[in-house]
Order: structure tokens, then C-alpha cells, then sequence
């Protein structure tokens, strides 16, 4: 069996990590095998996971996760000849090159599927012209085949097609589709499983025509792929917040250029519960100071809550009885931008009298410049 590679990018928070689980959950047909640069970077739902060993998560439905932590030559070989997948999925890191791992899929036991970028409708006009980060999200466009607009739940419809259009503009030669609010994953699993329809922001007629773009895929970039960003985990076993390294060791994800200084991050611990309401309001009140933030944090009800920023919105879920604790209570903090030390200095500034009480805190977090 041959398995079909296809390539997942999209920048920060832009809805790549929940297609991905919609994929994992059954919507892409057949056995599926997911490859990200960390398990942080996807969160597995619970009831999912069979087991989980060494580099790779095995799932309930066959499918598998795998970490590249080594040597990405060995990882994606070892997939090519398993023999027994349908799919694998490559998904990059937030400020990566989706183009760059594109070779790929002219490697023996593996056929070629498109680089499919998500591109939040809510936010992807203002970071193309975002002077700090626009030409990273400018990059994972041009090399893009698919173009998927996401989050069209959350946008009204001209805002969703001025997204559209600015999509068009930057990767002119990709197929442009609108995610289905309705079933998120759907759209995606067309497109990477074959011959995509799309699905409008109505619901699932086919799109605007003028949107529809032929299926001549973009030739990718060859600009260098940019640091692992780590986010939460969502499985007890594994590691909630890998701590991030400098991936020294991969021979296609390790290159950086100046677009990686840009991006600087933090990580925070919060070991006991805290007002997670509270905490929420602080991080909405500086949201021009992040580009993201991602945690699995306890509140003062006891419950575990998932507090997520990305395109400009602070969103709060409760998590649902039953699932498991994560292995580390933390928060990611991530700017960008030649201020970006100082912006999560002031944000953790404004965040310590939440956290200094609790038991166990650390006075600090690890931060550095271009290794978030």
C-alpha cells in the first residue's frame, strides 16, 4: 500500500491542530498516520489514545502519531515503508515552511497529497500586513496547493470573503476552499484524500466561483522552515508542555532565518488552581501583545479549563468530566516582533498576582528569542 503524504501549515492559531484532530477522529477514511515536530503540538483527544510509548501514540481506530524527535529523515522513511497506511499527515510548526517538507512525497512508498495551509478568516488580512510577521505567513501561502479559510464560524460573511480574497492574492495558483462550519473536518479530508468540492460559509453549497481556484499547485519555496513552537498536550501520559529545543539534529526542519528571532515565548507554570475567569481577562486586555497563548489550567471550581488566544480572541472551555489531567499545568505565551521580550514581560507582569500564590510556582519561566 502506498500512502498518500499530504502537508499541513498555517500560522498561529489558525485552526490547524483541531483539523487535525477532526482527521484523527475518523473524518479522513482509512489508516492515518499524523508526524509533528512534538506531541505538544497536537492535542489528542482522550478517548482516542489506545496507548502511547516512546516517539508514537498509538490510536483506537489504527491510526498513529508520531514525534519527530531526532531525525525527520528516519521518521518519514520508517512511515514510507510500513505498508500498511493510507494516509500520513505531516503537520508543520506555526511559523514554519510547509513547502519544505514537500519532497517528500516523491519518496518510495509514499504518493503525492497537496500542501494544505489553514488561514484563520478572522485574522489572515491583518497578519499579511503585520510587518513582523506577514512575510512568514505570506511564505506559508505562496507554498500552499490548498488554501482552507477556517474559523468562517467566528466571521461574518464579508469579512470571510475579504479573506478569501487576500488569500487569492497571496497564493494565486492554490485551490482556495472555505471550511464547513458545520463539520470542520470535512472539507479538509476532500482535499487531501482526493478531489475537493469545497464547502461555503452557507453551510456546504459549493463556493463562490470567483474563490474557486484550478488545481495547479503552487511550486513550493525553498526558504528555510523555522523553529517548533510547543503548545499543550492533551493526554496525561505525554508531556503537557515539551519543553522546546533547537532541533539541531533535523536536516529539513532545522534551518532558521530572521524570521525565527522574531517570534519569542514563555513558558508559565501553574500548578494550582487558580481564577481562570481572571486570568482570561488579563491576557484579553493585551491581546495586541500575543499572537498566542495556549493552556490547560485548573480554576478555583476544580475543574480543568483550556484557555486559548489566537487571531485577537481569548476563548475559555471547561473541559468535560472524565478527561485526564494534564501531566504539567502551564501556560505558552508567544509575541512576536522586535518588542516581543517586552510584551511578555509586561504580560506576565500583569498575570504574577495570579500566580504568584500558588503552591509550587516558580518565580519565572523560560523565555528566549527565536527558539519558542
Amino acid at each position: 500500500m502506498t500512502a498518500r503524504l499530504g502537508i499541513i501549515g498555517g500560522y498561529l492559531g489558525s485552526g490547524k491542530s483541531t483539523l487535525v484532530n477532526r482527521l484523527l477522529a475518523g473524518v479522513l477514511p482509512g489508516r492515518v498516520a499524523v508526524v509533528v515536530n512534538d506531541f505538544g503540538s497536537v492535542n489528542i483527544d482522550a478517548d482516542l489514545i489506545a496507548s502511547a510509548s516512546g516517539d508514537t501514540v498509538e490510536l483506537t481506530n489504527g491510526c498513529i502519531c508520531c514525534q519527530i524527535s531526532d531525525d525527520a529523515a528516519r521518521t518519514m522513511s520508517a512511515l514510507a515503508a510500513r505498508g500498511d497506511l493510507d494516509h500520513v499527515l505531516c503537520e508543520v510548526s506555526g511559523v514554519g515552511d510547509p513547502g519544505q517538507l514537500a519532497a517528500w512525497r516523491d519518496f518510495p512508498g509514499f504518493s503525492p497529497g497537496p500542501v494544505l495551509v489553514c488561514a484563520d478568516a478572522t485574522a489572515v488580512r491583518r497578519l499579511l500586513g503585520d510587518e513582523y510577521v506577514g512575510d512568514t505567513v505570506r511564505r506559508q501561502l505562496t507554498a500552499a496547493e490548498v488554501v482552507l479559510v477556517t474559523k468562517t464560524d467566528l466571521a461574518l460573511p464579508p469579512e470571510v470573503a475579504d479573506a478569501a480574497e487576500a488569500c487569492r492574492r497571496a497564493a494565486p495558483r492554490a485551490r482556495l476552499l472555505l471550511q464547513d462550519p458545520a463539520d470542520p473536518g470535512a472539507t479538509a479530508a476532500e482535499a487531501l484524500a482526493g478531489s475537493a468540492p469545497g464547502a461555503a460559509d452557507d453551510g456546504g453549497a459549493p463556493p463562490d466561483p470567483a474563490l474557486a481556484q484550478p488545481d495547479d499547485p503552487a511550486e513550493p519555496d525553498d526558504h528555510a522552515a523555522l523553529d517548533d513552537l510547543a503548545e499543550p498536550d492533551d493526554h496525561a501520559a505525554l508531556d503537557v508542555l515539551a519543553e522546546p529545543d533547537d532541533h539541531a539534529a533535523l536536516d529539513v526542519l532545522a534551518e532558521r532565518d530572521d524570521h525565527a528571532a522574531v517570534h519569542v515565548s514563555a513558558v508559565l507554570e501553574c500548578p494550582g488552581p487558580l481564577d481562570v475567569e481572571a486570568l482570561a481577562g488579563v491576557l484579553a486586555g493585551r491581546v495586541e501583545r500575543l499572537v498566542r497563548a495556549k493552556g490547560i489550567l485548573r480554576g478555583t471550581d476544580g475543574r480543568w479549563h483550556e484557555v486559548q488566544l489566537a487571531g485577537g480572541r481569548v476563548d475559555v472551555r471547561s473541559r468535560p468530566p472524565g478527561r485526564p489531567a494534564p501531566g504539567r499545568p502551564a501556560l505558552v505565551l508567544i509575541a512576536a516582533g522586535p518588542d516581543a521580550e517586552e510584551s511578555l514581560r509586561a504580560v506576565r507582569a500583569a498575570l504574577a498576582p495570579l500566580l504568584e500564590h500558588l503552591p509550587g510556582a516558580p518565580p519565572g519561566a523560560t523565555a528566549g528569542p527565536g527558539t519558542p
